[in-house]
């Protein structure tokens, strides 16, 4: 079977798994009453269900438990880590699905998250050959950086949490945080499918474009206005798949660095602000850059459709550009002209909080 053939079959698959699964998570909800509420620093004004990303994880689950059943399995050598990938995600969207219907507090959901990310690390610091851990990466206008194992497993977890909670955070305008994992995942995908015959990172592609179907299979649910939300479940479960599956894929850290940069740098500025303001880091306002373009007077499908035109002009840099520096210079002029805009917004109008709500 061609390679085209098994990513069309499986990002399909994942596609069809999570469209059909949606609607019947909604109804549950509905029922349930599984809902995450207005307030005012929400932006939606009526009650919304809320484990919407419940589907995004079967979709996934279930194309790439197809996947080894298809001829790409001569290619699967990475069958003990994607078996890890799988385990962990499961625990990920476990808990925080208990926490989307139950409530879980600030520290020990970061407690969990240490912990689901741990679990894809530890075997590689017990000795075994197969933990999802950057050992080593490309560094610019050094070369190739070798990491001790300690700090190879502390690195390796820091990357996994701080996905999560990138991601988590950028999930505040409806389709917001899903269009910037899907075009993320499509980028990881054209990075690791056009490689020879037999390449062994052919498998990687394909767990990226089971991520990529099941976020599409998702979103037309989640344009504004949006009947259902992905919840913590989803926005965690996205992070981690997307962290994980960089790593696997031979420590793609920069194209990720690059496709998921403005919620990452996002994510960095807020906790910074907060801090130096006297705040806790996981007090909810209306800080981030979404919240501020929407107090700008930009409507909700205009701030998203800008964020995917800059995560897909910032991911076709991971792509083209030719060499290690040249991506560090683009990551750095992002930075720059991001910590810009944020200063501009934050002299147009206050940052309003509500110290009852943590994220």
């Amino acid at each position: 079977m061609p390679h085209w053939l098994t990513a069309a079959l499986v990002g399909l698959t994942a596609f069809s798994v999570t469209f059909l699964v949606v609607p019947q998570l909604r109804a549950l909800a509905l029922r349930a009453k599984l809902f995450d509420m207005p307030d005012p620093m929400r932006v939606h004004t009526t009650p919304l269900p809320r484990i919407g990303g419940i589907g995004i994880f079967l979709g996934f689950m279930v194309a790439v438990g197809i996947s080894f059943a298809l001829p790409v399995n001569r290619y699967q050598i990475e069958v003990e880590r994607i078996v890890l990938l799988l385990v962990g995600a499961t625990i990920v969207v476990a808990i925080m699905a208990f926490d989307d219907i139950v409530g879980i507090a600030p520290m020990p959901k970061l407690v969990l998250q240490i912990a689901a990310a741990a679990i894809v690390v530890v075997p590689r610091w017990r000795g075994g050959d197969y933990g999802i851990v950057v050992e080593q990466f490309n560094a610019p206008w050094i070369g190739t950086v070798h990491l001790p194992i300690a700090v190879a497993v502390l690195f390796t977890i820091f990357w996994i949490v701080g996905m999560m909670n990138a991601v988590n955070w950028s999930d505040g305008l409806d389709g917001l945080a899903g269009t910037i994992a899907l075009v993320s995942s499509i980028v990881l995908f054209l990075h690791t499918f056009f490689r020879p015959a037999g390449d062994p990172q052919f498998t990687i592609s394909v767990l990226a474009i089971a991520l990529a179907g099941a976020i599409l299979g998702f979103l037309p649910y989640n344009w504004h206005p949006s009947s259902i939300i992905m919840g913590d479940s989803g926005a965690m479960f996205l992070g981690f798949a997307l962290a994980t599956i960089s790593v696997i894929g031979g420590a793609k850290i920069a194209t990720t660095l690059l496709a998921m940069g403005i919620p990452i740098l996002d994510t960095a500025w807020v906790i910074i602000y907060r801090v130096m303001h006297g705040r806790s880091p996981v007090i909810r306002d209306r800080g981030h850059l979404h919240h501020r373009l929407l107090d700008a007077g930009l409507t909700q499908p205009q701030v998203v459709s800008c964020f995917c035109a800059l995560t897909a002009v910032f991911g076709a840099s991971a792509l083209l550009l030719p060499t290690r520096e040249s991506k560090l210079y683009v990551l750095m002029l992002m930075a720059v002209v991001l910590l810009g805009i944020i200063t501009w917004l934050a002299r147009r109008r206050p940052i309003q909080t509500n110290a009852s709500e943590q994220r």
